[in-house]
Protein backbone atom coordinates (compact mmCIF):
# COMPACT_ATOMS: atom_id res chain seq x y z
CA UNK A 1 0.00 0.00 0.00
CA UNK A 2 1.18 3.48 -0.80
CA UNK A 3 0.67 6.94 0.59
CA UNK A 4 -3.00 7.63 1.46
CA UNK A 5 -3.21 10.75 -0.72
CA UNK A 6 -1.71 8.85 -3.66
CA UNK A 7 -4.21 6.04 -3.17
CA UNK A 8 -7.13 8.50 -3.09
CA UNK A 9 -5.83 10.19 -6.26
CA UNK A 10 -5.58 6.81 -7.96
CA UNK A 11 -9.20 6.09 -7.02
CA UNK A 12 -10.39 9.48 -8.27
CA UNK A 13 -8.62 8.89 -11.58
CA UNK A 14 -10.43 5.57 -12.16
CA UNK A 15 -13.29 5.47 -14.64
CA UNK A 16 -16.03 4.88 -12.06
CA UNK A 17 -18.62 7.48 -13.12
CA UNK A 18 -20.07 6.30 -16.44
CA UNK A 19 -22.93 8.00 -18.33
CA UNK A 20 -25.87 7.51 -15.93
CA UNK A 21 -24.37 5.13 -13.40
CA UNK A 22 -21.51 4.41 -11.09
CA UNK A 23 -19.63 1.21 -11.87
CA UNK A 24 -17.16 -0.04 -9.28
CA UNK A 25 -14.63 -2.46 -10.79
CA UNK A 26 -13.05 -5.14 -8.64
CA UNK A 27 -9.85 -3.06 -8.73
CA UNK A 28 -11.65 0.06 -7.48
CA UNK A 29 -13.42 -1.93 -4.74
CA UNK A 30 -10.08 -3.31 -3.54
CA UNK A 31 -8.52 0.16 -3.54
CA UNK A 32 -11.53 1.56 -1.64
CA UNK A 33 -11.09 -1.21 0.94
CA UNK A 34 -7.37 -0.48 1.31
CA UNK A 35 -8.05 3.25 1.73
CA UNK A 36 -10.80 2.54 4.28
CA UNK A 37 -8.38 0.40 6.30
CA UNK A 38 -5.82 3.24 6.36
CA UNK A 39 -8.54 5.71 7.40
CA UNK A 40 -9.24 3.65 10.53
CA UNK A 41 -6.07 5.12 12.03
CA UNK A 42 -7.33 8.70 11.66
CA UNK A 43 -8.95 9.80 14.91
CA UNK A 44 -11.50 12.20 13.39
CA UNK A 45 -12.71 9.44 11.07
CA UNK A 46 -13.31 7.15 14.02
CA UNK A 47 -14.88 9.93 16.10
CA UNK A 48 -17.39 10.79 13.35
CA UNK A 49 -18.15 7.25 12.15
CA UNK A 50 -21.69 7.22 13.58
CA UNK A 51 -22.49 10.60 12.01
CA UNK A 52 -21.17 9.46 8.63
CA UNK A 53 -23.15 6.24 8.79
CA UNK A 54 -26.35 8.09 9.72
CA UNK A 55 -25.81 10.61 6.91
CA UNK A 56 -25.47 7.81 4.34
CA UNK A 57 -28.11 5.51 5.79
CA UNK A 58 -30.50 5.59 2.82
CA UNK A 59 -27.81 6.03 0.14
CA UNK A 60 -26.12 3.48 -2.11
CA UNK A 61 -22.33 3.26 -2.43
CA UNK A 62 -22.59 5.05 -5.78
CA UNK A 63 -24.65 7.87 -4.31
CA UNK A 64 -22.13 8.36 -1.49
CA UNK A 65 -19.32 8.33 -4.07
CA UNK A 66 -21.03 11.04 -6.17
CA UNK A 67 -21.72 13.11 -3.05
CA UNK A 68 -18.07 12.75 -2.05
CA UNK A 69 -17.02 14.05 -5.48
CA UNK A 70 -19.33 17.04 -5.07
CA UNK A 71 -17.92 17.75 -1.60
CA UNK A 72 -14.34 17.54 -2.91
CA UNK A 73 -15.06 19.95 -5.77
CA UNK A 74 -17.01 22.40 -3.56
CA UNK A 75 -14.60 22.23 -0.61
CA UNK A 76 -13.76 25.72 0.66
CA UNK A 77 -10.25 24.66 1.75
CA UNK A 78 -7.73 21.94 1.04
CA UNK A 79 -8.33 20.34 4.46
CA UNK A 80 -12.07 20.07 3.70
CA UNK A 81 -11.26 18.46 0.37
CA UNK A 82 -8.88 15.94 1.94
CA UNK A 83 -11.19 15.10 4.82
CA UNK A 84 -14.23 14.55 2.57
CA UNK A 85 -12.51 11.55 1.00
CA UNK A 86 -11.15 10.26 4.31
CA UNK A 87 -14.56 10.45 5.99
CA UNK A 88 -16.64 9.03 3.14
CA UNK A 89 -14.49 6.29 1.59
CA UNK A 90 -14.95 4.05 4.68
CA UNK A 91 -18.72 4.53 4.29
CA UNK A 92 -18.48 3.62 0.60
CA UNK A 93 -16.49 0.50 1.55
CA UNK A 94 -19.17 -0.61 4.01
CA UNK A 95 -21.95 0.08 1.50
CA UNK A 96 -20.16 -1.92 -1.22
CA UNK A 97 -19.84 -4.85 1.15
CA UNK A 98 -23.55 -4.65 2.02
CA UNK A 99 -24.57 -4.33 -1.62
CA UNK A 100 -22.36 -7.25 -2.54
CA UNK A 101 -24.13 -9.41 0.02
CA UNK A 102 -27.71 -8.63 -0.94
CA UNK A 103 -27.20 -7.51 -4.55
CA UNK A 104 -30.36 -5.41 -4.42
CA UNK A 105 -29.08 -1.86 -4.39
CA UNK A 106 -27.97 -0.32 -7.65
CA UNK A 107 -25.66 2.66 -7.85
CA UNK A 108 -27.38 5.08 -10.24
CA UNK A 109 -26.86 8.79 -10.66
CA UNK A 110 -30.11 10.75 -10.37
Amino acid sequence: MGNLDDMIMELLEMDIAQKNSIVFSEESKELIHQIAEKCQNISVVEETRDQAEKYAEEMSAGEVYIDMLHKIVAAPTRIHMLMSARLLIPVIDRKLREEGLDGRKKSNIH
